[in-house]
């Protein structure tokens, strides 16, 4: 299944505002350009703070994680 049409599992909540982050997009990046491993990730922001949250997974059965600053 595809990370487009694979629904998020928990939505997370903005440390500052207290309410759901919006999705922002998604997709796969290399970790490093031409010999990387693939990264598929989905990002979040607060509509009221604009503060933002990344989650990432290497492989489809993974859980998704977040992502490290």
């Amino acid at each position: 299944m595809s990370i487009e049409n694979e629904p998020f599992r928990e939505i997370p909540t903005c440390s500052r505002c207290d309410i759901e982050m919006e999705h922002r997009g998604s997709g796969v990046e290399k970790t490093v350009p031409l010999i990387g491993s693939e990264v598929e990730y989905q990002q979040f922001g607060c509509p009221e703070c604009g503060q933002g949250a990344r989650f990432e997974r290497r492989e489809q059965d993974e859980d998704w994680s977040r992502a490290g600053v």
